[in-house]
């Protein structure tokens, strides 16, 4: 069975940060081969509700979510679980998978570091 895939970001007043997220919706698509759909948890289309329920309309019995969060606030151990056990009770038959945050990865800290040492570098 094919999985749909959900990247969920924040959301931003500013329309250029939300442009980020689609971003990394595109080259996370280009990497597993297979379309990656953004949603947004405020301020943007699609909603999480929103892009399950497209994914749901589409077809979709087995849909991942993924919080593109760096850790474990507020979003994403309460509100996103909420939203997706509203989406559970009304679509029983869909099977939504909540993936972990990107959380104290060591590819986060080489990131990091690249991005420090590119500034000491300067």
């Amino acid at each position: 069975m094919k999985s749909e895939i959900i990247i969920l970001g924040h959301g931003s007043r500013r329309a250029e940060a939300n442009q980020g997220l689609l971003e990394v919706a595109k080259k996370v698509s280009l990497i597993m081969g297979q379309t990656v759909t953004p949603a947004y948890m405020a301020h943007d289309h699609p909603s999480l509700p929103e892009a399950v329920q497209a994914k749901i309309s589409e077809g979709a019995l087995h849909i991942v979510v993924m919080p593109l969060f760096l850790f474990r606030g507020i979003h994403v151990t309460v509100d996103i679980h909420e939203e997706l056990r509203e989406i559970r009770e009304q679509h029983p038959n869909v099977e939504i998978v909540f993936t972990k945050e990107l959380g104290a990865d060591d590819g986060i800290a080489n990131l990091a570091a690249q991005r420090i040492r590119g500034a000491v570098n300067e």
